[in-house]
């Protein structure tokens, strides 16, 4: 499998071919990584520069227009020389996905997000990455790619953040995936979702992976609850009796009812602004602060496992990153599940694809 190295500007410097093993690890919600290992080399410390861009073969695609798409990009970001091996010297290199250029910036100032969270994402991006009032904060060759008009609604204030963080933490809450690809010399942002393939429905064929269909070759399934909350209150903006509260999913009751406490007294309605925020999309705020904070409390259930790489569904073709698919283990556990990212590992043992999944 051939890796091709591109420069800042995307001009293509070299390739490797001879390297030790790769691991590939694109995430749906998250900024995935990679590590490469290759044997030491003038040539490679010359070739495989910071922060120079690396795609496998397999991911460069070219239409019937001739228009070139680069996928599944990593960023180089870490260099290790080990010596002393019994195999000889080798270079360790390791990094992010190309969206991981989003973490240069911030959200420079409080910004508020009504509406779809697809457009309060792009929103971000454009006003801090793409197209800012200050023009030194502009991404280079960054662009708004096509609209995936998803409708879910979003109230929420977001102030300082990491941009790539902002964008992770809406992602997950609303089971969203997000990426940075190349499209003809230019990187391209773009919010997207996953699709359903599991035995939840019957629009398309179904992907399972179980024994019985001889598909995964190991799994680990796993359920955790101790830090569950399901009921909350959220404080605002204020000091002691005054600050302004509300609840989420105060109806529960007795041992079905969990509490937690949400601060969200870094949301302000900046009173006496001009863009004073009136209390009714305050509170609005407020109860979407304390829904996040309940859904990073939730129970977690999560398999991971081994697939058979050319068994019964081809990763990339039959399932992707963000779709749904069915993991049934040897014990009957079954569980739909969301392909939150997918390890793919190429050394001299072969090829391995090891999904990560959760409920």
């Amino acid at each position: 499998m051939v890796i091709n190295i591109l420069d800042q500007s995307l001009n293509l410097v070299g390739v490797v071919d001879d390297y030790i093993s790769v691991i590939w690890r694109p995430a749906y919600h998250d900024v995935g990584d990679f590590e490469l290992y290759i044997n030491a080399s003038s040539e490679a410390v010359e070739l495989l520069q910071p922060d120079y861009y690396l795609v496998r073969e397999r991911d460069v695609s070219v239409d019937e227009a001739g228009n070139v798409t680069y996928s599944n990009v990593m960023i180089i970001k870490n260099f290790t020389l080990e010596t002393g091996n019994d195999e000889g010297d080798r270079f360790i290199f390791t990094g992010r996905e190309l969206k991981f250029l989003l973490n240069k910036r911030i959200v420079w100032k409080q910004t508020t997000l009504t509406g779809t969270a697809e457009a309060g994402i792009r929103k971000l991006v454009n006003e801090n990455a793409i197209g800012p009032s200050d023009s030194k904060r502009v991404i280079p060759l960054l662009t708004l790619g096509a609209s995936a008009g998803l409708s879910d609604s979003i109230d929420k204030q977001v102030t300082g953040d990491k941009l790539d963080q902002a964008i992770i933490d809406i992602c997950t809450a609303y089971n969203y995936g997000w990426d940075v690809y190349i499209y003809n010399r230019n990187l391209v942002f773009i919010v997207y979702k996953g699709i359903d393939r599991s035995y939840g429905q019957t629009d398309r064929p179904y992907v399972v992976f179980s024994d019985d269909f001889d598909n995964i070759l190991n799994s680990t399934y796993e359920r955790r609850s101790e830090e569950y909350g399901n009921c909350t209150l959220i404080a605002g903006e204020g000091e002691g009796t005054a600050r302004v509260t509300t609840t989420v999913n105060n109806a529960l009751s007795g041992h079905a009812r969990y509490e937690v406490f949400t601060d969200a007294r870094d949301l302000s309605r900046n009173e006496g602004s001009e863009d004073e925020i009136d209390a009714t999309t305050y509170l609005k705020l407020l109860v979407e602060r304390g829904r996040e904070n309940l859904a990073a409390l939730g129970v977690t259930e999560g398999f991971s496992g081994e697939v058979v790489t050319e068994g019964s569904f081809t990763y990339g073709v039959d399932f992707d990153l963000g779709d749904t698919v069915t993991v049934v283990n040897r014990y009957g556990i079954s569980k739909n599940v969301m392909v939150l990212s997918a390890i793919e590992s190429v050394d001299d043992t072969g090829t391995k694809l090891i999904p990560q999944f959760n409920i």
